[in-house]
C-alpha cells in the first residue's frame, strides 16, 4: 500500500492530468457526489452532495469527448420506450429523437449547459415553464417535452428538417427572421452532428429491416423471416 502522502500526490497528479487533457484552457471541477462517482464539470457546483453530473453545451461536447468513462453516462436504451411513446404521439421518428437526445447531452437525463439548459433534450428553464415540465431531469417529462417542443418547430418550417433542428439549437425567432441556419459555428456544427447521427440510425434500421434470418424448428421446418427468431 502507497503512503498516505505518496497516494494523495498521485490522486493530484491525475486531476491535474485530466484537467490539462480535457479542458482545453477552461476550468473544470472535479468532486465526488453522495454516491462515490467522481464529477467533472465546467461549472462550480452548489455543492457535492446536492449537485449533479454536468456536461458542458454542444460546443464543448466534441472537445471533451475523450473524458469517456470519467462521466457515468447511462446506456442509452433505458429511454427508448419513452422515445417510441412520444416520438409516435407527435408523429416523429424516434430514430430523430434519438440522434438529438445523443447530440444534445450523450443521454445524459443529468447533463447541464454552461446556459443552464437541462436534462436529455437540454430544456431552457423558460422553455420547461412553459411546457410544464416541474423536473427537467426526470426523463419522461424532459423527453416528452422536447418532443412536442421539436414537433411545434417542425409545424412552424414546414417540416424542414434543418431549419427545425438550427431552431432548438439557436431559437426560432432567429431562424424565421433569417429564413435559414444562422451563420453561428455552433449551430452549423450541430445541425450537421445530427443529421449525420440521423441518417446513421436510419441506415442500420433498414439493414436491420432487410436482414434476413434461416432456421430449422423442432418439427424440422425451415423458415426464412425477417423477424429475429425467440431465443
Amino acid at each position: 500500500m502507497l503512503p498516505k502522502i505518496a497516494l494523495s500526490l498521485l490522486l493530484l497528479s491525475l486531476a491535474l492530468a485530466s484537467t490539462a487533457a480535457f479542458a482545453s484552457g477552461e476550468e473544470f471541477f472535479t468532486y465526488h457526489d453522495k454516491s462515490g462517482a467522481q464529477v467533472f464539470t465546467n461549472i462550480a457546483p452548489v455543492s457535492a452532495e446536492n449537485s449533479a453530473h454536468y456536461t458542458p453545451p454542444f460546443a464543448d461536447n466534441e472537445r471533451i469527448s475523450a473524458l469517456g468513462n470519467a462521466i457515468n453516462r447511462p446506456d442509452s436504451r433505458n429511454f427508448d420506450p419513452i422515445i417510441k411513446k412520444y416520438a409516435s404521439y407527435y408523429e416523429l421518428d424516434p430514430s430523430l429523437i434519438q440522434s438529438i437526445i445523443e447530440t444534445e447531452s450523450g443521454f445524459n437525463p443529468n447533463a447541464v449547459s454552461s446556459k443552464g439548459a437541462r436534462g436529455l433534450m437540454q430544456l431552457m428553464p423558460e422553455t420547461a415553464r412553459r411546457l410544464g415540465v416541474e423536473n427537467s431531469f426526470d426523463p419522461e417529462q424532459n423527453i416528452k417535452a422536447g418532443v412536442r417542443h421539436f414537433r411545434s418547430l417542425m409545424d412552424m418550417f414546414d417540416n424542414n428538417l434543418d431549419l427545425s433542428l438550427a431552431a432548438y439549437n439557436a431559437g426560432e425567432n432567429l431562424v424565421r427572421r433569417l429564413g435559414r441556419i444562422p451563420g453561428y459555428e455552433e449551430t452549423i456544427n450541430y445541425v450537421r452532428s445530427v443529421t449525420r447521427r440521423y441518417r446513421e440510425r436510419r441506415e442500420n434500421v433498414q439493414v436491420q429491416e432487410n436482414r434476413t434470418y434461416r432456421y430449422v424448428d423442432a418439427a424440422g421446418v425451415l423458415h426464412l423471416t425477417n423477424i429475429p427468431p425467440a431465443r
